[in-house]
C-alpha cells in the first residue's frame, strides 16, 4: 500500500507538470490561430522562456499582449492560479499583404488596378499593413508613393466628404424636429468625421460629416 502511495505521489509531482508544459504550447498557438483566423494566415509558435519557468496549471489564461501586438517578439502574460507571468514567445505570420502596382502621387484616389497582393513573413513588415483590398477602395494617397511599395494605413486616407470653406447645409435634429441651417465648413472631414462649420450668424458650431455634403447635430 505504502508503494501505491509512493507512485501516486511520483505522478502527481512529475507526470501532471509534463501534461501542463505539454498543454501550454498548443493553448498559445490556438489563440493567435484565432486571432488571424479571419485573414487566413499560418501561424507558428516558439517559445523562448525556459520550460522550467512555465506557469503550471491545467488551463492558462492567455491574456492579450501589451500593445496589442500579434507577431514577432511578444511578452505575453499567463494567468495560472491568480499569478500573472509573463512568458516570451517568437509569434511568426505568413499572410498575403498589398503593394502598389505603379507610382502613386499625392491624392490620387486608388483602385484594385493600383495594387497587388504579395505574401511573406508578416513579422518582418511594418506594423499597419493593409491585408484586405475593400480596405483601399477609394483610398486617397497622402503623399508620393512609390511602384512596389508595402501598403500601411497611414499612408491613405478616407475622400473627404466635406472640404475646408465649403458651404453646407448644417442638419439639426432632435426629438420630433429638424431644422436646416447654412454656413462655411472650418476643417475637411471624411464621412463619420466631426467637422467645425461657422454658421451664417458667426456661431461655430461641431457636427457630424455625412456622406452627401451636409453636416448633422443630434441634440
Amino acid at each position: 500500500m505504502q508503494a501505491i502511495k509512493i507512485i501516486g505521489l511520483f505522478a502527481f509531482f512529475f507526470i501532471m507538470p509534463m501534461a501542463w508544459s505539454n498543454s501550454l504550447p498548443q493553448a498559445i498557438t490556438h489563440y493567435f490561430q484565432q486571432i488571424h483566423k479571419g485573414n487566413h494566415h499560418n501561424v507558428s509558435v516558439e517559445i523562448r522562456t525556459p520550460e522550467s519557468q512555465w506557469p503550471q496549471c491545467e488551463l492558462p489564461e492567455i491574456q492579450p499582449p501589451v500593445g496589442g501586438q500579434n507577431w514577432g517578439n511578444i511578452s505575453l502574460p499567463i494567468v495560472c492560479h491568480q499569478q500573472r507571468k509573463f512568458i516570451q514567445v517568437a509569434i511568426s505570420v505568413t499572410g498575403n499583404y498589398l503593394v502598389t502596382r505603379r507610382a502613386l502621387s499625392r491624392d490620387d484616389v486608388l483602385s484594385e488596378k493600383d495594387i497587388q497582393v504579395r505574401s511573406g513573413l508578416l513579422e518582418k513588415l511594418p506594423r499597419d499593413l493593409i491585408f484586405n483590398k475593400n480596405e483601399i477602395k477609394n483610398g486617397v494617397a497622402v503623399r508620393n508613393i512609390p511602384a512596389g511599395q508595402i501598403l500601411t494605413r497611414n499612408m491613405l486616407r478616407r475622400p473627404w466628404a466635406v472640404r475646408s470653406g465649403q458651404n453646407v447645409v448644417v442638419i439639426v435634429q432632435g426629438d420630433g424636429f429638424q431644422i436646416r441651417n447654412e454656413g462655411k465648413a472650418i476643417n475637411n472631414a471624411a464621412t463619420s468625421d466631426k467637422v467645425r462649420v461657422r454658421m451664417n450668424s458667426g456661431l461655430v458650431i461641431t457636427g457630424q460629416a455625412l456622406e452627401n455634403g451636409s453636416v448633422k447635430i443630434m441634440l
